[in-house]
């Protein structure tokens, strides 16, 4: 790994070191499984706290890539704040009109957003 601590006691961005890595790549993955189910301190998630993850919401998803607050994303696009924060929420879903336009804010941002009205 490129990433791999190279001192004995030098920690990489996931805590490992050198040795831990080396450890770990000695194993099979039967032996990975086994080594995470028998440690105390990080259980398994439970099937019931699996269901309750979702992934979050497409809006949401392009909203932080375009680094935009809900407020800023929403005039920006034309979107009534209250639709995005129920989109982001899972209370609603978007139409299928309203996720080609997502995808296409996605794609190209600045082509997509609302012009200033004249005065």
């Amino acid at each position: 790994m490129s990433n791999t601590p190279t001192s004995s006691n030098e920690r990489d961005k996931y805590g490992m070191t050198a040795e831990d890595w080396r450890r770990l790549e000695a194993m099979t993955d039967d032996e990975i499984v086994a080594a995470a189910l028998k440690d105390r301190d990080n259980p398994p998630l439970t099937d019931e706290q699996l269901a309750r993850f979702r992934r979050p919401a497409l809006v949401k998803r392009i909203r932080h890539k375009l680094h935009m607050g809900r407020q800023t994303f929403a005039a920006t696009y034309g979107i009534p704040l209250e639709t995005l924060l129920a989109w982001e929420r899972h209370q609603l879903e978007p139409t299928e009109v309203e996720l080609a336009y997502l995808r296409l804010i996605e794609r190209e941002p600045e082509l997509t957003k609302m012009s200033a009205p004249a005065s």
